[in-house]
């Protein structure tokens, strides 16, 4: 069984990270594509079992699209997916599809790829690599576009994933967002993941809290 993390960008312009876990949890492919076409040619390739997006994979309840001149509206008062509500009120903080949201490019290149993906028989599920952290090593980790946050991820992600030491130095954050969206991916296969939000509207799936990781004799995972 194979699983992929995509860390996606807004446009083809600039290069999305994708990662790529084997049945066992560890790490068989790492890289960087730009266009549709090679991320679908890559799910081709290794006909994963799971594919994870770090992107929102659906629209709130109410709405057919995030055009502000279309009389569509969200259902909710806040104008938020459930799931997004309920990452805020956990005091995770991301980027909301709404109709003034800056990753509305993001969100349909991010649909257009689920569509496609499904209709050849691929799952695809949403992840939220930020909140996977959480879930995984509480708050306060350093930012990750520094230096030391890289190191300081990598560190952690070692110990889950075997053979990203292999590539220690050498990935961007991009990348290992990708890793952790693929190991989210891996976690929801192995029972220990939980999707956030209501299920009609669209799931965001992340790491259940302290629970048993199989591979580690029963060690909680993620904490240290």
């Amino acid at each position: 069984m194979i699983y992929i993390g995509i860390d996606l960008t807004s446009s083809p312009r600039r290069l999305s990270a994708y990662a790529v876990l084997n049945q066992g949890g560890a790490l068989a492919d790492v890289g960087l594509a730009r266009e549709d076409a090679e991320l679908l040619a890559l799910a081709e390739r290794w006909r994963p079992r799971i594919v994870t997006v770090d992107a929102p994979l659906s629209l709130p309840r109410g709405l057919c699209c995030l055009e502000e001149a279309c009389p569509c509206r969200p259902v909710a008062p806040d104008g938020l997916k459930a799931a997004e509500r309920e990452l805020f009120r956990q005091g995770i903080s991301l980027y909301a599809t709404t109709k003034r949201s800056i990753i509305k490019a993001m969100v349909y290149r991010a649909i257009g790829l689920r569509r496609i993906l499904e209709v050849r028989g691929i799952p695809v599920i949403e992840a939220y690599p930020y909140a996977s952290k959480v879930r995984l090593w509480g708050k306060g980790m350093p930012r990750k576009t520094m230096p030391t946050g890289r190191r300081w991820l990598c560190e952690r992600l070692e110990r889950l994933v075997p053979g990203l030491r292999e590539h220690e130095g050498s990935l961007g954050h991009d990348q290992l967002d990708a890793v952790v969206a693929a190991y989210t991916a891996y976690l929801y296969d192995c029972g220990l993941a939980e999707g956030v939000g209501d299920r009609e509207e669209g799931l965001i799936w992340v790491p259940q809290l302290r629970q048993a990781f199989p591979s580690t004799g029963g060690a909680p995972y993620g904490i240290v």
